[in-house]
């Protein structure tokens, strides 16, 4: 165990991806009860220095990229050459229209993936940049709209409006600029009050459906289950391969190379699904509830790891 704990030695800012990796791995060496009073000892010492550091976010600190400008430039550029196909009928309407927005979508884009390298540079400090790229409030496309463009905006039917809004809120928007985004954000709130109810009801039903999904036993002794495909693709936790192959179980031994690396029954720790997605071998036969035996509930093995402990669900655990 000594060994296992020296690993976690860590010398550099954490962000959320990185909390969540160190905290699943000491659910993994040290246990649930534990890692409890360590996330308790950590919250303290979060919430003591959030007080001593009293970030505050004030307009100094919204700072755009100064690529902004010729980047919305280049696009407006391009934007004229596909006006001027379409009047010399090179080009259709619905095909201008799409250049259009392919063009904005990627300034938009590129002027986002420029503001966490800009903030890195300027002032690494920046509450904005502190709160937003840690992951501790605030998303990307939020600082985006505060620092970078506002960008296509939808009318009241869905469509896209063809006229970006090239200012952010920093800079402020002229009278058409709010005109046009008012459509957008008021659809976003009756919507947000639309669904949910129907989340609610949706919850509800599914609910009703499966509440007799419960472990009621080890192992239902099936010899069936699913093929999962091996894409050989780059593989980091992250991956969503790598996330849907962790915690089940597998239906049969694998062997590579004429070795035996995980047996029948065996669950797929971090290390062994690498190890696997990194193999030559094109599939892996996995237990699922799906082929499960028993038909009113669902066995240990076939239901996996719960992701709440990283560990078999336990016997008598509702399921749904």
């Amino acid at each position: 165990m000594p060994e296992k704990i020296k690993i976690l030695f860590y010398n550099q800012a954490m962000d959320r991806p990185a909390m969540k990796q160190l905290i699943s791995k000491l659910v993994g060496y040290l246990g649930v009860t534990s890692v409890a009073h360590i996330l308790d000892h950590l919250k303290t010492i979060g919430f003591h220095y959030a007080t001593q550091s009293g970030i505050s976010l004030g307009i100094d600190d919204l700072l755009t990229a100064p690529s902004k400008s010729w980047l919305i430039q280049d696009a407006e550029n391009q934007a004229l050459i596909s006006d001027i196909h379409n009047r010399y009928g090179s080009i259709h309407a619905v095909e201008k229209l799409r250049q259009l927005i392919e063009t904005w979508y990627i300034t938009s884009e590129y002027l986002k993936q420029e503001m966490n390298p800009n903030f890195r540079i300027t002032d690494p400090l920046n509450p904005v940049h502190l709160m937003s790229f840690s992951g501790a409030r605030g998303s990307t496309s939020q600082v985006h709209q505060l620092v970078g463009m506002r960008g296509l905006m939808t009318d009241p039917q869905g469509q896209i409006i063809d006229l970006p809004i090239q200012n952010n809120l920093r800079e402020g928007l002229s009278l058409t600029e709010y005109i046009i985004s008012c459509y957008g954000a008021r659809k976003g709130v009756v919507d947000t009050a639309v669904r949910t109810s129907d989340a609610g009801y949706l919850t509800r039903r599914l609910v009703e459906v499966v509440q007799h999904a419960v472990i009621r036993q080890r192992d239902c002794q099936t010899l069936k289950g699913i093929h999962f495909k091996n894409t050989n693709k780059k593989i980091n936790v992250y991956n969503l391969s790598s996330v849907r192959l962790i915690g089940r179980v597998l239906a049969d031994h694998i062997y590579i190379n004429n070795r035996c690396i995980a047996k029948r029954n065996q669950d797929i720790s971090t290390k062994l699904a690498t190890q696997l997605l990194n193999s030559k071998q094109q599939s892996f036969f996995i237990r699922s509830p799906l082929t499960c035996k028993n038909r009113h509930w669902i066995c240990q093995l076939c239901y996996g790891w719960s992701l709440n402990h990283g560990d078999l669900v336990q016997i008598g655990e509702a399921v749904e």
